[in-house]
């Protein structure tokens, strides 16, 4: 019995106590810490790839929304450079129905056609709708002569204004404009 107690003694202490690198404990355990390591690293691997993929994807759309406000500024500045008084008087002119009402299918650029802005460029048409009564809450639609007809009347426009940004990035603005004329 004594020897059965010294070999379960024996076998505790090689399990328990640091030897010589040579118990069974120590032998089961190499190689682990690489094992850990190695797919730590793969982990840490597959982490930064993803973070790598989503910033280079968020860069992306940065960049587009970039390029398309860059066209909808050159669009915007096309439509606000038509809609000056000067120009929808140069339109009306070109038009001429303005005063004949001959129909609303004739429509006028401006003779600086494209209007460029470093790499970005735009095109803008007018075209005349008709003539008639101002819209409602003017301050000119209850201005009535001694006859009692209105004094101003309103020629009405469509401006189609189309910008172009960097990387062919484009962009169209419509809108309705008011010209107000005396009678």
């Amino acid at each position: 019995m004594e020897c059965a107690d010294e070999s379960i003694k024996d076998t505790k202490r090689n399990l328990l106590e640091p030897g010589d690198g040579h118990s069974m404990v120590k032998r089961n355990e190499r190689g682990i810490a690489l094992i850990m390591a190695l797919v730590l690293l793969a982990l840490l691997t597959l982490l930064g790839a993803w973070a790598l993929d989503t910033s280079s994807t968020d860069l992306k759309i940065a960049g587009n929304y970039k390029n398309a406000e860059a066209a909808f500024s050159m669009a915007d500045t096309a439509a606000v450079f038509a809609s000056n008084p000067a120009n929808l008087t140069d339109a009306c002119e070109f038009i001429s129905a303005c005063t004949n009402s001959t129909g609303s299918n004739t429509s006028w650029s401006p003779p600086s056609q494209p209007i460029v802005m470093g790499a970005n460029s735009a095109t803008v048409s007018v075209r005349y709708l008709n003539k008639g009564p101002l819209p409602l809450g003017s301050i000119y639609d209850a201005d009535l002569d001694a006859s009692g007809k209105p004094k101003f009347s309103g020629v009405y426009f469509m401006i189609t204004a189309n910008g172009i940004g960097p990387h062919s990035a484009t962009s169209q603005i419509e809108t309705n404009v008011v010209q107000v004329v005396s009678n």
